[in-house]
C-alpha cells in the first residue's frame, strides 16, 4: 500500500514537472508577452490599458505611420491614411520596408485632412488606434464604438520623444522606442552645445504655398529652428499666425523656407520681390520632406537641413553622412536612402 502511494506521489510529480514546462508564463514562450496587459499614456494624460500588446493597429496620420515602422512593429498595421500612397516620397521610402505598401493592399479608413470611415475603422478589428489629439471628433467616434485610442501631440522635441516610447509599450516595441530615443536625445545634447554668436533668421512658410503662414514662438517649428542654431524670424507667441508683406519686410528673415511648396511660390510674389532674402536667393525647399518630418523624431534631420542652409561650414556631405547615420538607426537597416 506504501508502494502504490508512493507511485501515485511519485506519478503525480511528474504531471506537475510537465505541466509547469508547458506553462504560458514560461518566460521563453514566445506568445507570453501577448497575454500580458500593457498600460501607457498618452497625450490627453489619458492612461490607454490593453489586455495585451496591440496586434492590429489603425493609423490615422501619416507621421504616425512613419513612427510604427521605425518602432519596427510595421506588420501590426492594418490601416493607414489614403495620403501614404499619395505623397510620393513617402510612398517610395515605406515601400521598401513593406510590400504591402508597395501593393498598396493595406485599406485605407481616411480620405483628405482629418476625414475617416468608422464603418470601415470597425471592419479592420483593430485593438488600437493611433492618431493626433487635434482628431477629437473621430477620437470620440472610434472610443464611443469601444475601440482604444491613443493620441499624439507632437508639440516639441520632449513629447515627441515621449509619445514614442509610450506607444512603444502599446506595441511590445519598448526597447526599441529606447534604443530610438536615446540616439536622438544625444544627437540633440550635441547640436545644442554648439551656439552661434550672430544666428540668422529663419522664416519658416506653411505648405501648398501658403507663403504668408509661419509658425511663431513656442511652436514645434521653432523648437526646431532654434535646435539648428537659428532663430525664428517671427517673434509672436501664436501656433500659426498669418502675416503681410509689410510684416515680412519688418521681420527681414535671412533665409524663407519652405515645406511642401516650390521655389516659384515665392519667387513669383511682386510683393516680396524686393525682400533680401528674396533677391540674394536665400528660399529653400525642405524636398523632399520625408527624411525630415519635424512630427516624429526626424525633427533632428530637419534642424541639421537648416544648419546647412544656415552655416556653410556645416557641409553637404557632412548632412548626407548624418541622413545616412540616422536612417540606419531609426529604421535599423542600412541602404535605405
Amino acid at each position: 500500500m506504501n508502494i502504490k502511494n508512493l507511485l501515485i506521489t511519485c506519478l503525480s510529480a511528474v504531471i506537475l514537472i510537465l505541466q509547469s514546462c508547458n506553462s504560458p508564463k514560461e518566460s521563453n514562450n514566445k506568445g507570453a508577452s501577448s497575454n500580458i496587459e500593457v498600460s501607457a499614456t498618452d497625450s490627453r494624460g489619458k492612461v490607454i490599458t490593453l489586455p495585451h500588446e496591440a496586434q492590429r493597429i489603425v493609423v490615422l496620420y501619416n507621421a504616425l505611420v512613419d513612427d510604427v515602422y521605425m518602432l519596427q512593429a510595421g506588420e501590426k498595421i492594418v490601416g493607414i491614411p489614403q495620403q501614404i500612397y499619395e505623397m510620393e516620397d513617402t510612398y517610395s521610402f515605406l515601400s521598401k520596408l513593406d510590400d504591402r505598401i508597395k501593393n498598396k493592399s493595406i485599406p485605407t479608413p481616411t480620405f483628405g485632412g482629418q476625414s475617416s470611415n468608422a464603418e470601415t475603422i470597425i471592419g479592420l478589428k483593430p485593438d488600437l488606434v493611433l492618431t493626433f489629439n487635434t482628431d477629437e471628433d473621430n477620437i470620440n467616434q472610434i472610443e464611443n464604438l469601444g475601440i482604444p485610442v491613443f493620441t499624439f501631440s507632437s508639440l516639441n522635441d520632449e513629447k515627441i520623444l515621449e509619445e514614442l516610447k509610450n506607444v512603444g509599450k502599446l506595441l511590445g516595441k519598448q526597447k526599441r522606442a529606447e534604443e530610438i530615443t536615446g540616439y536622438v536625445s544625444a544627437e540633440v545634447k550635441k547640436m545644442r552645445a554648439t551656439r552661434e554668436t550672430s544666428p540668422k533668421k529663419i522664416y519658416y512658410a506653411w505648405s501648398k504655398g501658403r507663403i504668408m503662414s509661419t509658425s511663431g514662438k513656442g511652436s514645434l517649428i521653432d523648437m526646431a529652428i532654434t535646435l539648428s542654431g537659428a532663430q525664428n524670424a517671427c517673434p509672436v507667441p501664436i501656433e500659426a499666425p498669418n502675416i503681410s508683406a509689410e510684416t515680412m519686410y519688418k521681420w527681414n528673415p535671412d533665409l524663407i523656407i519652405l515645406w511642401n511648396s516650390k521655389l516659384s511660390d515665392v519667387y513669383s510674389l511682386k510683393e516680396l520681390a524686393a525682400l533680401p532674402a528674396v533677391k540674394n536667393k536665400q528660399v529653400f525647399a525642405m524636398s523632399p520632406s520625408f527624411p525630415y518630418d519635424p512630427h516624429t523624431v526626424k525633427f533632428m534631420l530637419f534642424a541639421k537641413q537648416l544648419r546647412h542652409w544656415c552655416m556653410p561650414e556645416y557641409t553637404q556631405e557632412q548632412l548626407d553622412q548624418d541622413v545616412k547615420q540616422a536612417f540606419e538607426i531609426l529604421y535599423g537597416k542600412k541602404g535605405l536612402i
